[in-house]
């Protein structure tokens, strides 16, 4: 196990020695954070967040149960604990914690509403700004959370929910390729063999490394063969 305040310190001392003072200060500064964040009520959350980030899933997990009995349940901690449950592979847990994540963010956004009303009536007009931005963070919020729901949903072979994820996502992004890529997975997945395809020769126009990650995925094996497939794929040419 790694813990994050030693991770980060040795990086630091990594990148000092190799000269780069300027990392190593940014560096040190976020060691000063995780000293800060030991003292705050969300202590627990904080440092499976920092575990998160250095790929201590197991250990970010643990963090989160903790945060769980001791505070209130929120969507940060229920969105957290659905990426992390992703990346140890327990999708149907994972899901369980993304639906009740937007169970929480649904209650969260009626909350905000109503305070911006409440405050707009009593003309405490700054109050309302404050609850309108929070409503303005839920929609920056959601593009993580569609997309991951829609990585969780792919996972268990629930190709129309997971394209429908990943349209969502596109709709504020549409040439987001990543996505894309994925959505053509989903499309596949769910039959829509012309469609697939047709989103995937985007995303590969888009960003053309996609064509090498077709060489390896077998995701797309059932269209290995396809001619349009191998075109998008670049090992036939047009003619």
């Amino acid at each position: 196990m790694i813990d994050p305040k030693s991770y980060w310190i040795t990086k630091a001392e990594k990148l000092k020695k190799e000269g780069k003072f300027e990392e190593t200060i940014k560096l040190l500064d976020k060691v000063q954070e995780l000293e800060k964040e030991e003292k705050t009520k969300d202590f627990w959350y904080k440092k499976a967040v920092r575990y998160f980030e250095i790929g201590e899933y197991e250990q970010a997990k643990n963090a989160l149960d903790k945060e769980l009995e001791t505070n209130q349940k929120n969507y940060s901690v229920f969105f957290l604990l659905g990426k992390v449950l992703y990346e140890l592979k327990k999708y149907e847990e994972s899901l369980e914690y993304f639906n009740k994540a937007s169970e929480e963010h649904n209650r969260q956004h009626l909350r905000n509403t109503h305070k911006i009303d409440q405050m707009k009536s009593i003309h405490k007009f700054e109050e309302a700004v404050k609850y309108s931005n929070l409503i303005y963070q839920e929609k920056i919020v959601d593009y993580m959370y569609w997309y991951y729901k829609g990585m969780v949903l792919l996972n268990l072979k629930k190709f129309i929910e997971a394209s429908s994820c990943f349209k969502i996502v596109l709709e504020t992004n549409p040439d987001n390729p990543q996505i894309l890529y994925y959505l053509a997975k989903s499309e596949l997945g769910a039959g829509n063999k012309q469609e697939s395809l047709e989103i995937l020769e985007k995303a590969c126009t888009i960003e053309p490394i996609n064509k090498e990650k077709l060489r390896i995925d077998k995701d797309f094996d059932k269209i290995a063969g396809e001619k349009h497939f191998r075109i998008i794929k670049g090992s036939l040419n047009l003619e």
